[in-house]
């Protein structure tokens, strides 16, 4: 699928003589949905706000994620940007790159219609810093068809899962679709495997550098994960593959699973709807909390914006529940309002009902860690993945990569 990019330059109803003020905002899409809904939700604001010239970018995600260092760190950055919540806006803040957001009239009244677990995402030091416009889970999919081909029921323990890959590969499918290209779809795994076993604390301190990778918990985690190696789970077809190309692998029965974030339901084929089905990421203790992935898209002001006033104002609007449920939907996610209302869509509802029931949310391999650790460490867990490192030796270079760029560890971890 090509790269796409939408630049805008919207005036509302006045000549460009009549133009007042000046914004500008960057902002990620993964689809041609989100891509028109903000090309939509641009021209009802400059509607609304006529005397303000607004210049939008919609950047395909995977470009976006490159240029965003370089918007923070600019001289002259736009006024928004689109965000990722948790570790990667703390340390945007801690850099002095982003505007706080508690003058009066600023936030308004979402702040009283969202999850405090949202807040918190984008809250540093009691200070709120971006305004949430989505959240989402991360979830089993899979193909009703192929797994009833195979005689496999959708799993619920990891014991369940480990059987139906091999069930699924004797029917001659590929039990699990990866998209290892990317990197991150890969970290979700790693991701699972260390909540399900270690907990959210844990996990989170170990993504923030404040755990060593050689730590035995984690042996454990790589211990279950190397199980998924030795029952063939990983479908070496899409190990090549982005997200994107990833999905007709699933929705045309030839692997049987994927792991992914809600989002790609957007590029789901309506007719092959009712052909996929949706379950939480299985239990390996019985006694378990459930802890959920749950990435939360923000709009932020950057700290260095030169039209603070109107970057308010496009804050507040994006912040409306309206706005907020076209852009959700168009995404295949959850708006951030829980006043906004939720598309009849497939999965949506479904998504929050599973993290209604959650009992805490992490972000996201590469949005718990810093951008350069993370860079480093997703390779190695591809390379663990497919059987090019042992575990002793993933878990000696991931700490290497964690010393590298954290630091020693004080005390005994």
């Amino acid at each position: 699928m090509r790269l796409f990019a939408l630049c805008l330059v919207l005036s509302g109803l006045l000549g460009q003589s009549a133009w007042a003020a000046e914004l500008t905002a960057v902002v990620l899409s993964v689809n041609p949905q989100q891509y028109l809904a903000f090309h939509n939700a641009a021209q009802q604001f400059s509607a609304a706000h006529p005397a303000i010239k607004l210049t939008l970018r919609v950047v395909e995600n995977e470009q976006y994620k490159r240029e965003l260092p370089a918007m923070l760190s600019s001289a002259t950055p736009p006024d928004v940007l689109f965000m990722f919540g948790g570790v990667a806006l703390t340390d945007a803040v801690q850099k002095g790159q982003l505007a706080m957001l508690d003058r009066p009239g600023q936030v308004n009244d979402w702040q009283q219609h969202m999850p405090p677990a949202l807040l918190r995402l984008v809250t540093v030091e009691g200070k709120p810093y971006g305004v949430p416009l989505s959240y989402y889970p991360w979830a089993i999919y899979y193909n009703k068809l192929a797994l009833a081909k195979a005689g496999v029921a959708p799993p619920t323990t990891f014991a369940e899962l480990l059987a139906s890959c091999d069930r699924l590969r004797a029917a001659g499918v590929a039990p699990i679709t990866i998209a290892a290209k990317d990197l991150w779809p890969l970290a979700g795994w790693f991701d699972y495997l260390d909540l399900r076993m270690n907990g959210l604390e844990f996990h989170q301190q170990l993504l923030q550098g404040k755990q060593s990778w050689l730590r035995p918990q984690l042996a454990q985690v790589f211990s279950a994960w190397q199980q998924l190696r030795d029952h063939h789970c990983y479908d070496s077809d899409s190990a090549a593959l982005d997200w994107r190309a990833s999905l007709p692998m699933l929705y045309n029965q030839r692997a049987g699973m994927m792991l992914m974030g809600s989002f790609w339901t957007g590029q789901l084929p309506s007719r092959k709807v009712n052909e996929i089905g949706m379950i939480a990421f299985p239990k390996i203790a019985a006694a378990e909390s459930t802890y959920e992935e749950a990435p939360a898209d923000v709009l932020v002001m950057t700290a260095k914006a030169a039209h603070r006033q109107e970057a308010e104002q496009f804050l507040r609007f994006f912040a409306t529940p309206a706005v907020q449920a076209a852009l959700a939907s168009a995404t295949g996610v959850l708006p951030a309002r829980q006043d906004a209302p939720v598309a009849n869509a497939p999965f949506l509802r479904q998504g929050r009902t599973l993290l209604n029931h959650a009992s805490g949310f992490s972000q996201f391999f590469d949005r718990d860690s810093h951008a350069q650790f993370a860079a480093r460490a997703m390779p190695i867990l591809r390379e663990f993945a497919y059987g090019q490192l042992s575990a002793t030796e993933a878990q000696r270079k991931l700490e290497a990569e964690r010393n590298r760029d954290y630091g020693p560890l004080s005390g005994k971890r």
